[in-house]
């Protein structure tokens, strides 16, 4: 899960707080991913701070399959039209693949949102790490669409279950 602790992230719409919504999520997909004996490592399970590196250096430790940095997205302006899921990778094509897994699997279970696509990207997490890895945007907090979805427990739910479909296919060779 992206930001936490003093850093809560993007503020959406009611005060919706990126970190939350994250953190939600990210334990949702950590609980479906191991209830398949997938084995999962968390950079962080409550709200607290973590700086970069430390989340890049744990995923390198464990000698993780993947990575993948769970976060909410927001415009800097009063947007309110701006909504959509996107999934960022950095390169090759491992990365690119499970980009295009959790990328399929969120749109199928978020009718009507903006497929903002799979894109390359350089966050740090993503460039530093030495597995595939990702960063999903799960959609805008600050989007008079997404904002309200992703302050419900049961859209967080559909959104957890499509990014853990995801992961689970990406690690089943499914391209």
């Amino acid at each position: 899960p992206g930001h936490g602790g003093p850093d809560p992230g993007a503020i959406g719409i009611k005060g919706l707080r990126e970190t939350d919504v994250v953190l939600d999520i990210s334990l949702k997909v950590a609980q479906l991913l191991r209830s398949k004996g997938v084995r999962v490592s968390l950079t962080r399970k409550i709200d607290v701070d973590l700086d970069l590196p430390p989340r890049v250096t744990l995923a390198n430790k464990v000698g993780a399959n993947a990575f993948v940095s769970i976060h909410a997205n927001a415009t800097r302006t009063s947007r309110r039209d701006v909504n959509g899921i996107e999934t960022f990778y950095f390169s090759g094509p491992r990365g690119l693949r499970l980009a295009r897994n959790i990328q399929r699997e969120l749109l199928r279970v978020t009718p009507k949102t903006s497929d903002r696509g799979v894109r390359r990207s350089r966050f740090f997490v993503i460039r530093r790490t030495t597995m595939p890895a990702v960063l999903v945007e799960t959609g805008f907090i600050t989007g008079k669409i997404d904002g309200p979805r992703l302050s419900t427990s049961s859209y967080r739910d559909k959104i957890s279950f499509a990014i853990a479909k995801g992961i689970l296919n990406y690690l089943r060779g499914k391209s």
